[in-house]
């Protein structure tokens, strides 16, 4: 079983993966969607802020009353202060998970969206983890498309920047 501080670290990862591919965006590129019926980059990064608590919380209180506050919090978000809203996000997320007791995580019973039971430590990485994951691939994809053919996997599931090669191993 997965430990609260691995599920934090994994949240965490993806949220640090998430900031630094904001920085990939190209001019232009807040306006770019996919087609009429998707988001535009704005409105997917909205999503993003909110996308890993409001699930993290319903699992624990068993409640999506919280919700609607979440998104209305999120429908302010900007591209200059997307950073600080997801860094809020992973502190939020941090909090939640850190106040559940370790016999909690591992035992107590909560519901997935579908009404499927399951461990609340699966639940959170159900419902958190794997929602980052699959919204942090998708706004890589936006970016990509708005522009940024020089993107890649580094930046894309590491985070950073590959380094240039060295003169002699690229000629090689």
């Amino acid at each position: 079983m997965i430990t609260k501080q691995q599920l934090i670290d994994s949240m965490l990862w993806e949220i640090r993966i998430i900031k630094h591919l904001a920085t990939k965006i190209p001019p232009g590129g807040m306006r770019y969607r996919p087609s009429p019926e998707q988001r535009d980059m704005l409105e997917l990064m909205r999503y993003l802020t909110a996308c890993a608590i409001v699930p993290g919380v319903q699992a624990v209180s068993e409640s999506w009353d919280h919700a609607e506050e979440y998104y209305k919090k999120a429908d302010e978000v900007t591209q200059q202060t997307f950073e600080r809203a997801m860094t809020s996000q992973g502190q939020q997320l941090t909090d939640l998970v850190d106040g559940i007791s370790s016999h909690d995580f591992a035992h107590k019973t909560a519901y997935m969206p579908w009404g499927t039971p399951v461990p609340l430590g699966q639940a959170l990485m159900d419902m958190c983890v794997k929602t980052l994951v699959a919204y942090r691939m998708q706004f890589f994809l936006y970016i990509k498309a708005a522009g940024r053919k020089d993107i890649g996997p580094a930046q894309c599931w590491v985070g950073v920047d590959p380094q240039p090669r060295p003169a002699q191993e690229a000629a090689e």
